[in-house]
């Protein structure tokens, strides 16, 4: 049986690729700062330790890994230190990227679908070294990429996924709309909600990595997708239909939304403005045998799993007080 580490492993994809693993008797090792979901997974061996701390990060460099999954790297200098420290002791490396390697402001960037060979962003020698991962999040994990690319005699396979939505999600990015359709009669649409965005739906996608685990012949990166490109509005009338809830859809302009400072992904998730955004997944689709579910069937997923836990206000996004008020003034 191959040796697995997990670098993270109990958070979102993390989880749900650990409890698969599980369930085909496979048990990977955590290492984690035991911080998010403390306890879960006593039957596994946990490693506890703060990946930017050397010292702690000499655990796993101490042994052989048949497979390294890396789910928590968000500085290039610490992916550069720690895959030295496991030079001839890891036999094949996937590392979690992400989509925001790509311009992701650049509209004449999105005119047609992406492929992996697309332009990623630079980064400086500054943004790999600034500490506030936010602000430069997607230059960080395109020199990440560059890094991993750079070890010949490493084996690594990098997935670029997109908006990642689904159970155990703490961002409420996705979840922002059902809530919104759930318990509002009248939502807020930028735009007419017809722009189109790429999204990861959490369950595919751990067995996208789960499936990487194992095969043989891979390319080196992989737009990480699970269905085409739908539009907000097409999301927003999926869950009406599953929910049984008929909100009233109140269009706004771009003049609107910036007359009354909404930031699009902060204010309004999903939404990135005035673009359409695909990530071509044929690669994954060809190189990997795994079975993408539809948007509406990831969407009824979402409904049932946020049903279970109860509807609880979104950590991000409007709130309804916020909601109600530009509903007022859009009708002014």
């Amino acid at each position: 049986m191959k040796k697995i580490l997990i670098l993270g492993g109990t958070g979102f994809v993390g989880r749900i690729l650990t409890e698969n693993l599980i369930k085909l008797d496979i048990h990977p090792v955590l290492f984690n700062r035991g911080k998010r979901s403390p306890g879960i997974f006593p039957e596994l061996r946990h490693l506890t330790g703060d990946r930017l701390n050397l010292e702690e990060i000499k655990q796993i460099a101490g042994e052989s890994w048949d497979v390294v999954i890396d789910f928590s790297c968000m500085f290039p200098v610490n992916l550069d230190e720690i895959t030295g420290m496991l030079e001839g002791k890891v036999g094949r490396y996937i590392f979690i990227s992400t989509a925001s390697v790509y311009p992701m402001n650049d509209p004449e960037f999105w005119k047609q679908p992406v492929k992996e060979d697309a332009e990623t962003l630079p980064c400086t020698p500054e943004q790999k070294v600034d500490p506030d991962v936010n602000s430069t999040y997607g230059e960080k994990k395109a020199e990440c990429e560059r890094i991993l690319l750079g070890k010949e005699w490493l084996d690594s396979i990098i997935f670029r996924p997109g908006l990642i939505y689904g159970r155990y999600d703490y961002t409420d990015r996705f979840y922002y709309w059902l809530y919104k359709v759930h318990n509002n009669k009248k939502i807020l649409l930028p735009d007419g909600g017809k722009e189109s965005f790429t999204a990861t739906f959490s369950e595919d996608f751990a067995e996208l990595i789960r499936a990487a685990i194992d095969v043989s012949t891979h390319d080196k990166v992989y737009n990480a997708a699970t269905h085409k490109p739908v539009t907000l509005k097409e999301y927003i009338n999926d869950a009406s239909v599953l929910l049984g809830k008929t909100p009233e859809l109140i269009n706004v302009t771009p003049q609107f939304i910036e007359e009354n400072k909404i930031q699009p992904w902060a204010d309004l998730p999903v939404w990135v403005g005035a673009m359409n955004m695909w990530l071509d997944n044929s690669k994954a689709e060809k190189d990997f045998p795994v079975f993408f579910h539809n948007f509406n069937e990831s969407v009824k997923r979402c409904v049932d799993y946020y049903t279970s836990i109860g509807w609880k206000s979104p950590i991000t996004g409007l709130s309804d007080e916020r909601e109600s008020e530009l509903l007022i003034r859009a009708h002014a």
